[in-house]
């Protein structure tokens, strides 16, 4: 009968070569930057497949193309960026926020608006003042037209004065309250001599 000998078997485990783990690029800290090919596979760095979705290896926020700080299409610096170049968002030239047709100075240059609206409560006659300053890029205002409405029901255009007007216009307007102690919402919206129309200027008037 054929005896089972658990020592031999052990000694034979033992006598068994070690195989080495495969050594992967990127399995280790640091080696998808490091410069060396380590696992001898032709490809290092972010050029091996291994490597590929590291850290190391993925578009940055910082300094790069199609980045958020240097070069074309990125956040701060150059063309379609959002500080500094054409098409961006805060310094030179069309499209931007600084200049014409851009978001923050006088639109399209040559379009109406109104920059300021300021209200007043005159108990005495249950009425709203508005005290409205608007300017005209192109300063060809001419005789400004008030287009208004309360709530949104649209009021009766005012002609503000009758004398021909440049850049700037300041002036008031009264509203009468039927209801005092109320909110109401007034849209105003100014037109030039040349029919170009401002965005509208929305207020909550408070008649108290």
């Amino acid at each position: 009968m054929l005896r089972f000998n658990p020592l031999i078997l052990l000694a034979f485990v033992m006598l068994l070569p070690a195989c080495p783990a495969e050594d992967i690029e990127g399995n280790q800290p640091g080696e998808c930057s490091d410069g060396a090919d380590n696992d001898s596979d032709g490809y290092f760095d972010c050029n091996d497949s291994n490597c590929y979705g590291a850290p190391d290896c993925l578009g940055d926020d910082d300094d790069a193309s199609d980045d958020d700080d240097a070069s074309s299409d990125d956040d701060d610096t150059s063309g379609d960026d959002d500080d500094d170049a054409s098409s961006d968002d805060d310094d030179t030239s069309s499209d931007d926020d600084d200049a014409a047709s851009d978001d923050d100075d006088t639109g399209d240059g040559v379009t109406p608006y109104i920059s300021a609206v300021e209200q007043e409560w005159v108990a005495a006659g249950s009425l709203i003042r508005f005290s409205i300053e608007a300017h005209d890029p192109d300063a060809n205002f001419g005789v400004p037209l008030l287009l208004w409405s309360v709530d949104g029901q649209s009021q009766a255009p005012q002609t503000i004065g009758s004398v021909p007007l440049g850049a700037d216009c300041f002036f008031d307007i009264e509203m009468s309250v039927p209801t005092p102690g109320a909110t109401y919402s007034v849209l105003f919206a100014i037109r030039d001599t040349d029919g170009n129309v401002s965005e509208g200027y929305l207020v909550q008037a408070e008649a108290f």
